[in-house]
């Protein structure tokens, strides 16, 4: 009898991946969630109450009559910031061969930053300074949103990302909640409602850099072109038409929650008469409800999911919610009805971060190195941003006045639009 060919039958030998033997090197520590969500509500809790109250409070203080268009400049400029500095931070963090590790120095810069944006924040004196300040806090919040979900798909495989990923996912709405809440006892006073939020990021971000596992990354990078630089700010669709579809997705429903957040603060004055002294009180009233209901909902979707193995009918079904919110925001003439109507927001929002970001780690372009593609991907986070701001004046003033409802059914109609395009998503469920 004929002995079987040995070429054959062997199984071929597959090589591990950069990220794999990496893997092999680094245990993360055991609180390492904790550090996480330390890091990314911190950062949270500085960026969300500068764009909750902080900026408002600021922007009247220079110029009450013209506060709507002074944001409207600011967070559109931040936004175009927001737009180069997520893939390019996120591309310079791949390719950092440093011994302090590929991420751990971004996170160090970006304490850095929030520090000197908030301090330029309370003591600037024109609208220049304002928008200079907003940068520096944009570029504190986009280095922590990188390294944290980058350090993430380093260490962790897929499998056990999904706790983690939940709280990178629930960390902006937390941390805005933490924001608005430390400025309760303090009304309109800028120095503790930018202060407080900004050392607990600090904290958070040095506290995560000094105890996290993050050694010299050894392997080679792609060698430097022109098509590189391109390709920081480009994922080609043809190739990876799963992160384009995600992307967009993850743009136009964070859009919807653009219309409701930026503009908040104004409506509560403008359409719901509250004075700037009880506006940090009531806007962490809503942040409290919205992020209540959110924190509450995405343990219990995140675990569905994972039982069920799908993704994307959740994610359909948050927008509808979502749009549902905003809908309901529309029609209010209360505080109180206005509290119902975030609180069917933050169900909304509950259920798109228990299983979105999760679905946007699989289709990565290059796992290896993650971190441009992350920057990529969180670009529809923030893009959002400058176009609400590009885009709402024009909404606000169709019939005459501050048209919110008209502002708020155009969220709905893009929140529905988002969550009709993950359908579109191959592969995943």
């Amino acid at each position: 009898m004929t002995s079987p060919d040995p070429k054959l039958t062997t199984d071929p030998v597959v090589e591990p991946t950069p990220t794999q033997i990496f893997r092999q090197k680094v245990h993360p520590p055991k609180a390492f969630i904790l550090y996480i969500a330390f890091a990314i509500i911190g950062a949270g809790a500085a960026q969300m109450s500068l764009a909750l109250l902080t900026l408002t409070l600021k922007a009247t203080e220079l110029d009450a009559e013209g506060a709507t268009t002074i944001i409207s400049l600011s967070s559109a400029i931040a936004g175009i910031f927001t737009l180069i500095a997520l893939p390019a931070v996120g591309t310079m963090s791949d390719r950092s061969r440093s011994a302090f590790g590929r991420r751990r120095p971004y996170l160090v810069a970006g304490a850095v930053s929030f520090v000197a944006g908030g301090l330029l924040l309370i003591v600037a004196p024109n609208i220049p300074v304002l928008v200079a300040a907003h940068l520096l806090v944009t570029l504190g919040f986009v280095c922590a949103n990188i390294a944290v979900t980058a350090l993430v798909t380093d260490q962790l495989p897929a499998e056990r990302r999904g706790p983690v990923v939940a709280v990178i996912s629930m960390g902006t709405a937390v941390g805005g909640l933490l924001g608005t809440a430390v400025s309760i006892p303090f009304g309109d006073n800028l120095w503790a409602n930018v202060g407080i939020p900004t050392v607990i990021a600090v904290a958070g971000m040095l506290l995560l850099a000094a105890r996290v596992r993050d050694p010299k990354w050894e392997f080679p990078s792609a060698p430097f072109s022109i098509r590189s630089v391109v390709g920081v700010f480009w994922v080609n669709p043809l190739a990876h038409p799963n992160f384009t579809w995600i992307f967009t997705s993850r743009m136009l429903v964070f859009s919807a929650v653009g219309a409701l957040n930026a503009f908040q603060a104004v409506f509560l004055m403008q359409r719901l008469g509250i004075e700037p002294a009880h506006l940090g009180t009531m806007i962490t009233l809503t942040v409290l409800v919205t992020a209540g209901v959110t924190m509450i909902v995405t343990p219990y979707i995140g675990r569905l999911s994972d039982r069920l193995g799908v993704r994307k009918p959740f994610v359909v079904v948050a927008a509808f919610v979502l749009a549902l919110g905003l809908v309901f925001a529309s029609r209010t003439e209360s505080f109180g009805m206005y509290l119902v109507a975030c609180g069917v927001v933050g169900l909304g929002q509950g259920v798109y971060f228990a299983v979105e970001l999760a679905l946007g780690t699989l289709v990565l372009p290059d796992p290896d190195n993650p971190a441009g593609a992350i920057g990529i991907l969180k670009i529809a986070d923030n893009l959002p941003t400058t176009i609400v701001a590009a885009v709402a004046p024009a909404i606000l003033a169709i019939g005459g006045g501050q048209n919110f409802s008209a502002l708020f059914i155009a969220g709905a109609i893009s929140a529905v639009v988002g969550g009709l395009v993950i359908t579109l998503i191959r592969g995943p469920k």
